[in-house]
């Protein structure tokens, strides 16, 4: 019996979808038939036990509506369409629901994403914006993700690729203002049907920033509602406040629902992408409560037509005040920084869970290293997401270096570590500190892991620096005398050297107004440069500098501060010989741990820093450049343990030995 009651339980907690069925009705209507305040057309499924459920319907062109049910109740349905509250239209033949569908719709389970069933889901994957190779579609993108592995991507509905409904196509000139085309929301058809057929689950990304911006990847000239377009907005500002900017809106977001919502591809609605670039926050921040509010708006919107319940999200830069994101169930920040280990792995979501919804290289993103080096990079971002125990894989930007660069493996090898290391099994592991040694030594390079925010490290003390640790480094040095004064450290690293050396320091981008490095060793002041501001007052790019700062052997402390009028971009340090041949980060949870580890010889290694008792574990080692797995026995002693053999870059599911 409490067998049964507990099965019971369960299946109120888990319950199944049926669907979906498509059914069509003449209707004729007055005015906009996209616009609800014209044309509200609904409609509500009957079944043979009376039950009712009701469902939006959707304008598909040619004086017809459509309405999709998906329904937890399957059976025979009866079908009748309102109009702003009246019927109009009543199926003659009742329709059959009976297809189940595999997992459901994905929500929330604490902390991490999980089906309505309860099958946990953990998004790996990349982003596919936009159609970007002349024969490969962005539905047929999805396939080849799925293909490799791939479970999640991230689509925008952009003009330039024609999949933005409420944008002209080459400008023509009839489309009503607030009327959608049919074309782009067939793409959308599309592409929801594939990421189904791929197992893909995407963001559905409603608004990006382009066209609210006249600084940041602008498409405001161009935008049908600018008033020197014909349209009604005076200034990109006005979109979050403007009421037939709402109207539209609105519009678009009730259709996406209506039309979109029944598809368990959809993993969430993201209400814009990169919002902090939009001129109310960029070149307004004292309008940032007006990005908030409109978040806010437009949550409990979508919240109030979708029956399915989907996530919600929005996007921006890591440091963006998360207040704009309070009516979100899940953060999305984006970094390119120059250690994006560090800046995935060492970044804490405090109020909500999250991931990174887009990673790559510093700049422009494509400006960064080439060959393994650039392998290595999105590797470091995938499992800097898992191992610092967000609810996803960092997810890389750039779907159009996927081929070229061979990164393929790379998203396979992760699917086989989420599916076989036990990590579904563990959604509570946290990150943990992790030394590898070696028997021989190597020169170590640490990289600023912070982007644009406040340094919450200004002292390191070598050579074992966690990555958490690294991430809370601002690639960003302030000055002392100007800029943000208030942001301002002296950086500070502390070693002991076996025999006297030189560090290296790397600049690379300097702020506008130009900034002064000054470098004192033991206290002694052995450098002191001063960087050029632009004098067009654009941004100064002077280019990759190095510094050398010779030091004694024995204790040393280096402390280097900024003297001049604004920032200086100091990305990374190098020490020569103090360091590992192999590095690691991980996390753990009782008695089981997942560590990756990787370097240029790996042949030899001890692993320290684990939380679990002493005794004889077993480990499975995941190749993560090449899907291949192994098993090895290993001792834990304090802690520690050793390992030979390992391939250059792993991943260790280590458990109990049984």
């Amino acid at each position: 019996m409490m067998c049964l009651l507990a099965a019971i339980a369960v299946s109120k907690m888990t319950p199944a979808w049926y669907g979906p069925i498509t059914l069509t009705a003449p209707i004729v209507t007055a005015g906009n038939p996209y616009d609800p305040a014209d044309n509200d057309v609904t409609v509500d499924f009957t079944n043979e036990r009376g039950q009712t459920l009701h469902r939006l319907a959707y304008f598909i062109g040619n004086g017809k509506f459509a309405s999709t049910l998906v329904t937890q109740s399957p059976g025979r349905f009866s079908a009748k369409f309102f109009l702003n509250g009246k019927p109009v239209f009543t199926s003659k033949t009742p329709i059959e629901v009976t297809k189940k569908l595999a997992h459901g719709f994905i929500g929330l389970n604490g902390r991490k994403f999980a089906w309505t069933d309860g099958t946990p889901y953990f998004p790996i994957g990349y982003d596919y914006g936009w159609k970007a190779f002349p024969n490969e579609t962005v539905a047929q993108g999805m396939t080849k993700m799925g293909r490799m592995g791939a479970n999640w991507s991230r689509i925008w509905t952009c003009h330039w690729d024609d999949k933005n409904p409420f944008w002209p196509h080459d400008k023509d000139p009839k489309l009503p203002g607030r009327e959608l085309r049919q074309e782009p929301l067939q793409t959308w058809d599309d592409i929801t049907s594939a990421a189904e057929a791929a197992g893909v689950s995407f963001q559905f990304v409603l608004f990006h920033h382009g066209p609210y911006s006249t600084t940041t990847d602008s498409n405001w000239h161009e935008h049908p509602w600018n008033v020197a377009n014909g349209g009604f907005l005076k200034d990109p500002t006005d979109f979050f406040t403007d009421p037939e900017a709402t109207r539209r809106t609105k519009i678009w977001l009730r259709y996406a629902v209506a039309r979109y919502a029944h598809s368990p591809s959809i993993m969430a609605w993201e209400l814009f992408n990169e919002v902090q670039w939009v001129d109310a926050i960029k070149k307004h921040p004292e309008r940032v409560g007006d990005v908030a509010l409109w978040h806010k708006e437009m949550a409990q919107y979508v919240r109030s037509l979708d029956p399915y319940h989907h996530l919600l999200t929005s996007s921006s830069s890591e440091s963006l005040d998360s207040g704009v994101f309070d009516s979100v169930d899940y953060l999305q920040p984006h970094t390119y920084p120059a250690n994006v280990l560090a800046s995935i792995g060492g970044y804490e979501f405090k109020n909500k869970p999250g991931f990174f919804g887009e990673f790559g290289p510093p700049g422009n993103g494509r400006n960064g290293p080439s060959g393994e080096g650039y392998r290595k990079m999105v590797r470091d971002g995938i499992y800097a997401g898992i191992l610092a125990g967000h609810a996803g894989a960092g997810q890389y930007w750039f779907w159009d270096q996927v081929d070229r660069n061979g990164l393929t493996p790379e998203f396979s090898a992760a699917r086989k570590v989420i599916d076989e290391s036990g990590m579904l099994a563990h959604p509570n592991a946290k990150p943990m500190s992790v030394w590898v040694s070696t028997p021989s030594k190597a020169d170590l390079t640490l990289s600023a892991g912070g982007g644009w925010s406040k340094s919450t490290v200004s002292e390191l003390t070598l050579p074992n620096v966690d990555v958490r640790t690294l991430g809370g480094w601002s690639q960003y040095f302030q000055s002392l005398d100007g800029g943000q004064k208030a942001w301002a450290k002296p950086f500070v690293v502390k070693f002991n050297a076996p025999m006297a050396g030189k560090m290296t320091l790397t600049v690379n981008q300097i702020s506008t107004k130009g900034g002064t490095l000054v470098g004192f060793v033991n206290e002694a002041k052995v450098l002191d440069h001063t960087f050029e501001g632009a004098a067009d007052g654009s941004r100064s790019r002077q280019g990759r500098n190095s510094f050398t700062l010779e030091y004694p052997a024995g204790p040393v402390v280096i402390r280097l501060e900024n003297h001049g009028q604004d920032w200086i971009q100091l990305t990374s340090i190098t020490v020569p010989g103090i360091g590992s041949t192999a590095s690691g980060h991980g996390m753990q949870d009782r008695d089981w741990a997942l560590i990756r580890v990787f370097g240029s010889d790996t042949s030899a290694v001890t692993v320290s820093g684990l939380a679990l008792h002493d005794g004889s574990y077993q480990a499975k080692v995941f190749d993560t450049t090449n899907s291949g797995m192994t098993d090895q026995k290993i001792q834990i002693t304090n802690g520690s343990f050793q390992a030979i053999g390992l391939p250059k870059d792993c991943v260790l599911a280590i458990h109990r030995h049984r």
